[in-house]
């Protein structure tokens, strides 16, 4: 999964100027020493989508620049609290399809599976 990388200290700047939702973006990892969120690309190339804006035009700068992190600082300064509203809201929702799995079809009450297990034992 292609993520971008910010810092604590570039969280805090952000922080400072969009408030704590910025920490939301992505997972928070540590290795005891060095703390850094790591934010999915899916997630921000969904939130251009849905913010249908002239972001879209600046997400292949993004992708394929050597270092994400300046570009994406960037591109939240320009778009500012709605653009990291967006991906908090996009990564959230793809945080939970990872741990319900793709939406299927609800599996049919455990009644019902007794009633033709009962039905075929009477036959």
């Amino acid at each position: 999964m292609e993520t971008i990388i910010l810092t604590d200290d570039d969280l805090r700047l952000l922080e400072k100027e969009f408030g704590p939702s910025v920490r939301q973006m992505g997972p928070w990892n540590s290795d005891g020493t060095f703390g850094y969120a790591t934010i999915p690309m899916v997630a921000v190339e969904r939130a251009a989508e849905a913010l249908r804006n002239p972001l879209v035009i600046a997400l292949p700068r993004l992708k394929q620049a050597p270092g994400r992190t300046n570009p994406f600082m960037e591109l939240l300064e320009t778009f500012g609290a709605a653009l990291i509203e967006r991906i908090v809201a996009d990564y959230r929702e793809g945080c939970l399809e990872r741990i319900t799995g793709p939406r299927l079809a609800p599996i049919p009450a455990k009644r019902e599976t007794r009633r033709v297990l009962v039905a075929a034992a009477a036959g």
